[in-house]
């Protein structure tokens, strides 16, 4: 696998970009990737990221039914497994062992590897919708899925987050989180959600190359903009155990990539 020059890129980017950030101290130099590496075209559509096990991810394409099993040292694709048929995966984490993968539509997949079974519970009135995020929100035994768009135009002023209760396998009702994109920006549009191991909760947008913090009870402590030299189309992010932060980005014009970012 290509490890890459990321240090190169930073430096040039320096000349003529600068990011930007407020609230709280990030623990992260979104500025300059620890370790960078350039995926297997497998993964040109990587859409989702999540930290499986000890040097291991998990993550998926939005064209086909497989996860990917990744070194997380180098990216290499160590081995897959196939859950179904072709479709917009834009998502997906893992709980007690179990696989789960989010569908634009809402739709998620719970995915046995071990027992090869697989179970599709579906978003009723989904149309109009789409969703791009998937994480375990563990302390509350549920799922957050970060919805890109509303359903309802008159709605999408708002970034919400819904819950997915992993007891009734069905999703709350009401959003748990939802923040004014006036507060962040009019072109945040969620690709992927994650909750670092201290319980805040990080959105990414590939749309407004940014990066939002949110503490648990959904109060917004940063705002990191994200330099489209590194960050080309950031659609997937997951913590580590300890910490560190890795994100992935599809092929775009160039190719995909995955960044580890080591906790200050």
């Amino acid at each position: 696998m290509i490890r890459l020059g990321i240090h190169t890129i930073i430096m040039i980017t320096f000349l003529g970009l600068s990011g930007c950030s407020a609230g709280s101290q990030t623990p992260y130099n979104l500025m300059g990737p620890t370790e960078g590496y350039q995926l297997s075209s497998k993964l040109d559509e990587i859409s989702g990221l999540h930290y499986y096990a000890d040097s291991t991810l998990i993550a998926i394409q939005d064209e086909k039914a497989v996860i990917y099993f990744l070194n997380n040292r180098n990216g290499e694709i160590m081995h897959t497994y196939s859950f179904g048929k072709k479709g917009d995966y834009e998502g997906i984490t893992s709980y007690e062992g179990i696989i789960y993968v989010l569908k634009s539509n809402g739709d998620i997949t719970k995915v046995d590897t071990t027992t090869r079974t697989k179970v599709v519970y579906e978003l009723k009135n989904s149309k109009g919708f789409d969703f791009e995020g998937l994480c375990l929100d563990k302390d509350n035994e549920r799922l957050l899925v970060a919805c890109k768009v509303h359903g309802d135009k008159d709605k999408n002023g708002h970034i919400r987050i819904y819950g997915f209760d992993l007891n009734t396998m069905a999703y709350e009702k009401s959003p748990v989180y939802k923040i004014s994109k006036k507060a962040i920006s009019p072109l945040f549009k969620p690709s992927a959600i994650a909750i670092h191991p201290i319980g805040n909760i990080f959105i990414l947008s590939s749309t407004a190359k940014m990066l939002v913090t949110l503490s648990p009870s959904g109060e917004i402590l940063r705002k990191d903009a994200l330099l489209k030299a590194i960050f080309n189309q950031p659609e997937g992010i997951t913590f580590s155990d300890n910490g560190d932060l890795y994100i992935s980005n599809e092929k775009k014009n160039k190719y995909p990539t995955l960044l580890k970012f080591s906790a200050k």
